[in-house]
């Protein structure tokens, strides 16, 4: 099998799996701060045995680790907290939001912003409207947290691209990581009955999701181009949305689901059209 075909069925396959992230979310007891605790603790143990160990520039990935980690922790645990007070379509329908964030970035920096990305902003938001159906919302605070989580995405994105291309994707990614299990070590270690008595669960989203996926991720962006690896990765959300359906008996009205395809939309525009 040719290595470009291997790394287009490894990073939908990741993709996939991290659509399962919702049930694990919705079938946890304990708090979402302190499963990003467990998934970040263990992720940067499993990335630690695949970064480079001598690297030079040790000193330039811990600085910017120090801002990226918190940003990472703020982003997965608002993203957890918002799929977990409303429907898994809703919270990660926010979470996708985070394209017309960028743009609105950008717009703040004075960077210049063509045609189409103003019309994604104004289609987006009309997405969000339709989406956000006020009498289906179970929680405000959800709302809140997953449009925080998309802020932060953002920031991650802006911050942490031209980083990654000088420092190496996967050694940020290890950095910032492990500086968000740092921050979030207090949950983390108040949970440690909750880890060893789901072993597996525990291991799958630290280990398989976040420190095996964020490998894929990187591996598969030194072979196939970022724009098919941001694209193929749009299949996340909907394998969430359809699990949630399926295995949560969750369900959203025609317009939100409508609203939900044009959130999704607008992101695969972003990324297919836009540089």
């Amino acid at each position: 099998m040719a290595q470009s075909r291997r790394a287009y069925l490894s990073i939908f396959f990741i993709s996939i799996l991290w659509g399962t992230i919702p049930l694990i979310i919705k079938n946890t007891e304990i708090t979402s701060i302190a499963l990003v605790g467990v998934r970040t603790f263990i992720g940067a143990v499993v990335l630690f045995l695949f970064i480079e160990k001598k690297l030079d520039n040790f000193n330039q990935l811990i600085k910017h680790g120090i801002v990226l980690g918190p940003l990472l922790a703020i982003h997965w645990a608002t993203m957890f907290e918002s799929i977990n007070l409303n429907s898994v379509a809703v919270g990660i329908g926010l979470v996708f939001t985070y394209p017309l964030f960028i743009i609105l970035l950008k717009l703040f920096m004075g960077n210049s912003v063509s045609r189409i990305q103003f019309y994604l902003v104004i289609f987006g938001f009309f997405g969000v409207y339709l989406l956000l159906d006020v009498d289906r919302i179970s929680s405000s605070a959800g709302v809140i947290y997953g449009l925080l989580s998309a802020f932060t995405l953002a920031l991650l994105i802006i911050y942490g691209e031209p980083v990654s291309k000088e420092l190496g994707g996967l050694n940020v990614a290890f950095s910032q990581v492990f500086v968000a299990a740092l921050c979030l070590s207090p949950f983390t270690f108040n949970n440690v009955n909750w880890i060893f008595n789901n072993l597996l669960i525990s291991f799958f989203l630290g280990g398989v999701l976040t420190g095996l996926g964020l490998v894929i991720y990187w591996h598969s962006l030194k072979i196939i181009t970022p724009l098919a690896v941001g694209t193929i990765t749009y299949t996340e959300p909907l394998t969430g949305v359809f699990l949630s359906s399926l295995l949560l008996g969750e369900s959203l009205a025609l317009t939100q689901y409508i609203g939900f395809a044009i959130v999704l939309s607008v992101g695969i525009i972003q990324a297919l059209k836009v540089k």
